[in-house]
């Protein structure tokens, strides 16, 4: 929401297995520091668990994922499942592959399970930028009860 300040720094490391050519199930770690303004930074760290499917018609790829995520900043901890819709052009030849997701968070605390925690819609492409590097370029609209947010981000990976 304020482009003159950055948000957050994140480091991710995950590891996938597919078990079949519809099914990658993967786990990972996060660790990020979290800007919350008046030069005041929060470390938070986090492990999630996934699975997801995935069908390609033609063109279009259609994934479904579910995410398992447990969150720990300073004692405190916070548990998520987080389902998301994905399509996405998915050309033979070509590098660019442009997407739209809808993901949403359900507190799995003390909240009812039912209700959505926070909603996001997210348009972005990604680039094959090399046989192991990529690179995900996005607009994200983050809706929460008590607030929108408004997400631009840059996600660079390397796969092992």
């Amino acid at each position: 929401d304020d482009v003159s300040r950055l948000d957050r720094w994140g480091l991710t490391v995950g590891g996938s297995y597919r078990p079949c050519s519809f099914l990658n199930l993967g786990v990972g770690y996060e660790t990020h520091l979290r800007n919350l303004g008046d030069s005041e930074w929060k470390f938070r760290h986090r492990y999630h668990i996934s699975a997801t499917a995935t069908f390609r018609y033609q063109w279009l790829k259609v994934s479904l994922r579910e995410r398992f995520q447990q969150t720990y900043d300073r004692g405190d901890s916070e548990t998520r499942l987080r389902s998301r819709l994905k399509l996405s052009y998915a050309p033979t030849k070509g590098i660019v592959s442009p997407y739209f997701s809808v993901e949403i968070y359900q507190s799995l605390d003390d909240t009812s399970f039912w209700r959505a925690d926070r909603m996001r819609y997210r348009p972005g492409v990604e680039i094959a930028l090399a046989k192991r590097w990529s690179l995900d370029a996005f607009y994200c609209y983050q809706y929460a009860s008590s607030q929108g947010r408004h997400i631009v981000g840059i996600e660079v990976g390397y796969s092992f």
